[in-house]
Formats: C-alpha cells, structure tokens, sequence
C-alpha cells in the first residue's frame, strides 16, 4: 500500500476523535509564531511530499483558522488547528490568545447532484477499473472526508475509501475540510535541496595521493559559513537540507531552510570530488563502502562511523580522520561553523571498526 493509500485510511479510521469546542463559526485570522509546514494529515512525522508542505506559512503571517481537533502532541500541545487552506498546522505555535476555536467536524455530507459511481483513483473514468457503479444516487448524502485537485478539478475523498468528482457534490472546497494530498502546492523555498549531483573528481593515483585530495576536499568547505542541514549537501558541494526540525523544535528552525552539509553530505562530497568514489547517499550505505579495519589501525584518510558494534543499519554520525586524534564533521551546533576540525571524540559510542576506501 502507497504512503498516501496509508494517510487516507488513517484520516477514515480517526473521523469522530474528540474535539475541543463542539459549533461551527466563520474563519478567524491569527499570527503565526513560527515558519509552519502544512499537512493533510495531524502527524509531526510525516515528511514533506505529498502529505505536507514546506514553509506554507511563513513566521509572522497571518493564518485563517476554521477548527480544531487533538492529535499527537507537539511543541508541548495536542491541540491542531485546521486552516482554510484545508490544513493542519500545530497550534501550539498559533497566537490564538488563549481563543478556542469550534471542533472539526468530519465526514461532511453532502447530496449527490447526480447518480455517481465511485472511483478507485482520484480523476478516474466514470467506468476505470474498479469502479462502483451509482454508489451515491442523486440526493443522497456522500460523506466526505478530504478534497484533492486531479487534472485541474476538485475531487471529493469518502468514508467509502472512494473518489468522487465534486462538481456533481459540494462544488467547491469546503472550509474545515482538510486536503487529501499537496498535489497542485510546491514549497516555498526554491533552493536546490538535499543530495546534489557534481562532476566526479581524478581516479587516478596511488591511495595516498587520493587520500590527500580527499582530505583538501573536505578542508575546503571548513570556514566557508556552513551549516549542518539534514539531509544536505552531496557530489555538488552544499546544498539547502530537506525538511527537518532539530529535536523536533520548531522554534529551533527549519534544516529545509539551511545551507550546508549533514555528516554523510560532507564525506559522500570530499570522496567523490577527491577521488571519484561514490560512497552512498547515508552513513549506512558507507559503512559498507570499504573495507572495516580495526580502530586501533586506525589511519589517515579512514571513516570514523558512531553507532552499534558492526550493525550498518545504527549508524548514526560519520567523520573523516585527518590523523594526528584529528577528524572532520559536519556537526551541530546550526552556528556557520557546522564543518569543522576538531580531536577525537565519543570513542566509546564508535562502530566496531572505522572504514578504509583506498586499501
């Protein structure tokens, strides 16, 4: 089953949780404290994609809220507004001033305005494959429970995990009613992101002259103002991360919206602009990129990787040795100074065995 099949049956099973403030009221505008990402689904974890946009609402702005309901906690409140947008945002970073808002209230019914058959897929022939015919007579009430765009019209989500075209039922987005997918929205932030593609650097030379210019790549990105952004950088160089809240913080910001490398960005750039070497996009896939060498043999130009014994799938942080109890990272703090030199460090937290590239 398909990650957004998955959204749409959860948002079924969770229609009828416990909301706030039972009533219906007009939209009311409110101040934004944070950059906040919009979701169709009340979920802190979904990425963005086709469940959630990136910076949909810029800190400071104002956001029209029509409800509320409760979902998973996040930034200390369990309380979800739902914009008239037709998504959600946390409330905890809303400044309602202590206003409830009425609860969402969903499925909406709504009569057919013709005899419809249900579809499978949103933009679906009338008669596309698993189609069921005359599912809502004409008058009677479709449940729906999200709305979505398919080839530029209005298409109605329903209790029955079918689509309907909403021409023939509400006609228009209906406000408390959330989005089923992001399709038609694009973030705001237009930056390349997360891993880049650059012209690989010389294969040629002994192991020591790739080690040494693997080691100047990765020095010279030390000084340049980078800063560690989750899931950023690649064979390119630095690049903006994807969408990624330290500790799960909004306050802390938003990594989509930084300019550098994560660990695994910083040494996949320094191997393939030094030496042409494709390591793998993460630390597990490098873990397996050489071979595994004790860590009292430990050299120049050797991966240091933090994690569980020899397990690649625990692997949690990556450096590269410099020699000297000297290695190379990008780190926290988010502070312009992310890719760093600094001594040896967390050793009792290291994987069973540091990785060697050139033998």
């Amino acid at each position: 089953m398909s990650v957004r099949k998955i959204a749409l049956a959860a948002l079924v099973a969770g229609i009828g949780l416990a909301g706030l403030v039972p009533g219906a009221s007009a939209a009311q505008s409110y101040s934004v404290k944070t950059t906040l990402d919009g979701r169709t689904v009340k979920d802190p974890t979904v990425p963005v994609g086709s469940q959630r946009v990136a910076d949909k609402y810029p800190a400071g702005s104002q956001v029209s809220l029509v409800c509320q309901d409760t979902g998973p906690s996040y930034g200390g409140s369990t309380v979800w507004d739902l914009t008239s947008d037709g998504y959600w945002i946390p409330g905890a970073y809303v400044e309602t001033g202590g206003v409830a808002q009425p609860r969402c209230v969903l499925p909406k019914s709504f009569p057919a305005k013709a005899d419809l058959n249900g579809r499978v897929h949103k933009g679906d022939a009338a008669t596309a494959p698993g189609a069921v015919a005359d599912k809502y007579l004409a008058g009677a009430p479709v449940p729906v429970v999200c709305q979505a765009t398919a080839g530029g019209t209005i298409w109605d989500y329903t209790t029955d995990a079918l689509w309907v075209p909403d021409q023939y039922v509400a006609n228009a987005y209906v406000p408390g009613i959330p989005r089923c997918d992001t399709d038609g929205e694009s973030p705001s932030n237009t930056g390349e992101h997360g891993r880049n593609t650059g012209p690989a650097g010389p294969t040629t030379g002994t192991s020591a002259e790739k080690i040494a210019r693997v080691i100047a790549a990765a020095k010279s990105m030390v000084g340049k103002g980078y800063d560690y952004a989750w899931g950023g950088g690649g064979k390119g160089g630095p690049s903006y991360g994807i969408h990624h809240y330290p500790d799960n913080d909004p306050s802390q910001g938003d990594d989509y919206n930084r300019f550098g490398f994560d660990c695994s960005g910083l040494t996949l750039y320094a191997f393939w602009k030094g030496a042409g070497v494709d390591l793998g996009y993460w630390t597990g896939e490098q873990y397996n990129a050489g071979t595994r060498v004790p860590v009292s043999q430990m050299k120049a130009g050797d991966l240091i990787f933090w994690g569980d014994g020899d397990d690649s799938e625990s692997t949690t942080h990556v450096a590269l040795y410099l020699g000297g109890n000297q290695l190379l990272e990008s780190a926290p703090p988010r502070d312009g100074k992310s890719v760093h030199i600094r001594s040896l460090y967390g050793q009792s937290s290291w994987m069973n065995h540091v990785i060697r590239v050139f033998p």
